[in-house]
């Protein structure tokens, strides 16, 4: 029986175990007898390091990779895929004679739904909301697809823009800002005729501009999320922003099940993407690269 888990700091809350049982038997397998899958909780390096070597002595064929481990586990790659090179982290990882797989699904699992419901791959322009590790595989899988223009909206444009590498006021290094990443992930991209453009998340003007001219908005911040601190009672742009009836809204949280900006999707006309179209998207491409039907 092959073994599959999910690995990260914490996983109590991961979904993937049930994922995993549904799309390994309708592709065919016997869950519990030909695979089997559980969360396993990692905390620290030390125990990151075991757990590699289990995968290369094939304690277990596969896992998937939730935070904070997602960039940690690159180093111990023998080979990943274009998508996981881009963005410099892995979800997905397939362990074969002895040898580790990396690849990125997250892009993946929200771009596919999105060309079931627009009938077509690629998108005119779209605007994604926020520049963090959701939104860069999401950005990383567009500029692939060829994606006439991407708006990102992310905090502190101008800011991050104007200074630099940035030190903090004890003059010594800090860690990158999400922008700062995204702007390093896309001197790595080869993107053909995509044009992308940076919008300040408190510019309203801009933002509502690009949505205008957009196909498509997805959000990619927690914003709307249902953590207990009260985001789920927030939008992740403001109230004045109007939606035409053509813009497909598609949001990557998905607790609640219907987030205030779907519902004011919804509202305004808007065919939606619920956040858990895109987990389950996403599982399954993973599922699919776990057992090598890729």
């Amino acid at each position: 029986m092959r073994k599959y888990c999910v690995i990260g700091y914490p996983v109590g809350h991961s979904r993937s175990p049930q994922l995993f049982e549904r799309f390994s038997t309708e592709r065919g397998l016997v869950y519990g007898t030909d695979v089997i899958y559980e969360r396993n909780e990692i905390e620290n390096k030390e125990e990151l390091l075991r757990f590699v070597d289990e995968l290369k002595t094939g304690i277990w064929s596969g896992c998937n990779v939730t935070m904070p481990w997602k960039t940690e586990m690159m180093q111990y790659m023998d080979d990943i895929s274009d998508i996981a090179r881009i963005t410099d982290a892995v979800n997905t990882i397939s362990s074969r004679r002895g040898k580790l797989y990396g690849d990125s699904t997250d892009g993946r699992g929200m771009l596919n739904p999105l060309k079931d419901v627009l009938g077509k791959e690629r998108i005119g322009a779209m605007v994604i909301l926020g520049c963090g590790g959701a939104a860069r595989s999401i950005i990383a899988e567009a500029l692939l697809r060829n994606t006439g223009k991407v708006n990102i909206v992310c905090r502190g444009i101008n800011e991050d823009m104007s200074s630099g590498s940035g030190q903090n006021e004890e003059n010594s290094p800090k860690p990158p800002s999400n922008l700062e990443l995204t702007l390093k992930m896309l001197s790595r991209i080869k993107s053909g005729n995509t044009e992308t453009v940076f919008v300040d998340s408190d510019d309203h003007e801009g933002i509502q501009a690009a949505i205008d001219e957009a196909e498509v908005l997805i959000n990619s911040t927690p914003l709307g999320m249902a953590d207990g601190h009260g985001n789920e009672n927030r939008l992740p742009i403001s109230e004045s922003i109007v939606f035409d009836k053509r813009l497909i809204v598609a949001d990557c949280v998905y607790n609640p099940d219907e987030t205030l900006l779907i519902k004011k999707a919804l509202s305004s006309g808007c065919r939606t993407i619920k956040g858990i179209k895109m987990l389950e998207e996403q599982a399954r491409c993973g599922v699919d690269f776990l057992l090598g039907r890729y």
